[in-house]
């Protein structure tokens, strides 16, 4: 939930810039043609790469900027152009995206440009945060708040602050969080004029993390504030704002907390109850043309009901949701809504069968009892002796059974712990062996003397370069997925984000993760055996799914954790002869059965597969 709220900030902070994207874009694409080759070219070279910014279209603005820079010797404009192109290519291009910035840096410190370095590191900073790499991200950051502060330059400290503590409240640190917040607010209330969208957005950091200390109202009071500035711009965000306060009094209200205060002080603002916050929100000037804003208020809607004990019209808003978001290609937080009713309707149905089978076992017993005592004398001491054989043959089956299956789990363990030394021992082969002997062969190979004059020379000088560059970053891929770092420092879930963001980037279809219930941490054995259980799925929806969306969803419960991979591509037939041949499919049931879980598939030609791990806590080594 955090990192969902942590995105809607971004989000909300570049709306309106996506809206008059096009229209500039349009006018400056006319203007660059005609110009000289210029300074005044290459910056817009630069602001048509920023206007785009990421993919094909801004790499290409982004080089041309970048020759006509070289062409004009300047090494700022040069700084610029590997800053952008920097923010062109995607998260699973991280090697590309830290060299250019590397290049900015070098450049910006030829002529000592301490506001582009400041800029640097604070989008190093921002994309080492995305990735996952928190405490990398805070070094950054603290670069680029010293090199403004030397310039000096308050309204950037202050963007960098806000970055920071964005970084902060991601990693969990919510005090650090505040303070960094607080520094920032300081600086951007002296500003002249007073920005207050910049402003506003401070106010709801702050929400937000006093809502996830339990302080819920000073988080109110904050929202409350984000909300007093927004309204001043008559910017649309005063709907997460509302928003904000109505989901935390639901919550609060679900978990029987006092709420009195806090509705208090919405009176003071002018509202009248968390439903006059909705209908308020409903009727916000351009949120009819905000699909990602309407369903966060039908979210909200949704948890009103359910908070009433309104389950139908709850259920029916969850359908009206799914039918939006098919209109409108939404993933947002219904769908995790719908996964949630999804699992507490299996389990009650599972529930149902188990009271259905103890009343037929009760009967049957009741049967027994019966027959038993209509029996006299001999048949009674016969049956007496049968049944104690019969318990001696059956003791005697389950010790050898047990047996059994000990040695099965002590061949499965130790075959288990092998291939993950192998795997970590492989990657860091790849890693440190091959991957420094490539970076060692492209030094030397750069350093070679080419006559650059010669085209056959340049042409296999620059084929063998890309090369190289490919061969490091496929090691560097393969030691990854062999050995996931994040797995190791980060755990269970950072792991399976990145894994999931990398299949999303790389692959056709659509692919999402959600986290339900307290986090639990577990130990290392268990984190592999899980990753690699997802990584198998994932892998097998890859090769055969022909999938448009997949979905991963881990459910932390009291006493159990969840577990569920689907996708809605072709489907297959479960007991066919093939699938039962298939490795895939076998090594996740192996590895469930090994850390004390069931595993269920379920799966229709047509339809996808649905792939479901349920492993009591009980079993598992928590850290």
């Amino acid at each position: 939930m955090r990192t969902i709220r942590v995105f809607i900030i971004l989000f909300l902070a570049g709306f309106n810039f996506m809206a008059s994207q096009s229209r500039e874009l349009d006018s400056l694409s006319a203007a660059v043609k005609l110009m000289p080759e210029d300074s005044l070219k290459c910056e817009t070279y630069l602001k048509m790469a920023y206007l785009f910014y990421s993919g094909d279209a801004s790499e290409m603005y982004a080089h041309k900027a970048l020759d006509l820079a070289k062409q004009l010797n300047s090494p700022g404009l040069a700084g610029k152009a590997f800053h952008r192109l920097a923010w062109s290519y995607g998260l699973d291009e991280m090697d590309k995206k830290t060299a250019y910035l590397d290049s900015a840096a070098a450049s910006f410190t030829k002529i000592n440009d301490a506001y582009g370095l400041g800029n640097v590191f604070d989008t190093k900073g921002t994309i080492l945060m995305i990735y996952g790499s928190i405490e990398e991200s805070f070094e950054s950051y603290q670069k680029a708040y010293d090199y403004f502060s030397s310039i000096p330059d308050e309204e950037r400290k202050a963007g960098v602050l806000n970055n920071w503590a964005i970084a902060e409240y991601t990693g969990g640190n919510t005090q650090a969080a505040l303070e960094k917040y607080q520094t920032a607010l300081e600086y951007r209330l002296k500003e002249v004029p007073v920005s207050h969208i910049d402003i506003a957005r401070l106010y709801q950091g702050m929400g937000e993390c006093h809502r996830l200390n339990g302080n819920l109202d000073l988080a109110a009071t904050n929202y409350l504030k984000g909300y007093e500035h927004r309204s001043a711009a008559d910017n649309i965000g005063v709907v997460e704002s509302m928003m904000s306060i109505a989901s935390m009094i639901y919550e609060a209200a679900e978990k029987q907390e006092d709420t009195t205060s806090i509705l208090a002080l919405l009176n003071t603002y002018g509202f009248q109850s968390s439903q006059d916050l909705i209908e308020k929100s409903e009727k916000t000037r351009g949120v009819s043309d905000r699909p990602g804003l309407q369903n966060e208020i039908m979210d909200v809607k949704r948890q009103n009901y359910l908070l009433k004990g309104d389950f139908e019209a709850a259920y029916g808003l969850l359908e009206k949701q799914k039918e939006y978001q098919e209109q409108n290609k939404l993933k947002e937080s219904s769908l995790e809504a719908l996964a949630d009713m999804k699992v507490r309707f299996e389990k009650d149905q599972l529930k149902i069968e188990l009271l259905e089978e103890e009343v037929m076992n009760q009967k049957t017993q009741e049967s027994v009892n019966m027959l038993l005592f209509s029996l006299v004398g001999l048949l009674l001491i016969s049956l007496a002796g049968f049944l104690y054989f019969q318990n001696r043959v059956k003791s005697g089956k389950l010790e050898l059974n047990e047996a059994h299956r000990e040695q099965q789990i002590i061949s499965m363990r130790s075959m288990l712990e092998g291939q993950e030394k192998e795997r970590s021992r492989i990657a860091r082969d790849l890693h440190d062996g091959l991957g420094n002997l490539l970076s060692s062969l492209k030094v030397n190979f750069g350093s070679l003397q080419i006559n650059f004059d010669d085209k056959n020379s340049e042409r296999i000088y620059g084929t063998a370069s890309e090369m190289i560059d490919e061969a490091c970053s496929e090691v560097r891929k393969i030691a990854h997925e062999m050995m996931p770092q994040s797995l190791r420092k980060l755990g269970l879930r950072k792991a399976v984000e990145d894994l999931v963001v990398k299949m999303d980037a790389v692959h056709e279809f659509s692919a999402e993760l959600h986290v339900h219930g307290t986090e639990r941490t577990f130990d290392d054995n268990t984190n592999v055996m899980l990753f690699r259980i997802i990584q198998e799925a994932l892998n097998n929806i890859v090769k055969y799914a022909q999938a448009h969306e997949v979905s991963v969803q881990m459910v932390y419960g009291d006493e159990w954790f969840d577990l569920t991979i689907e996708d809605d591509g072709i489907g297959f037939d479960p007991h066919s002869a093939d699938v039962e041949k298939g490795m895939g499919l076998k090594s996740i049931a192996f590895r469930t059965e090994f850390i004390g879980g069931t595993y269920d598939l379920n799966s229709r030609i047509g339809v996808g597969t649905l792939v479901t791990i349920n492993i009591p806590l009980s079993e598992i080594s928590e850290v």
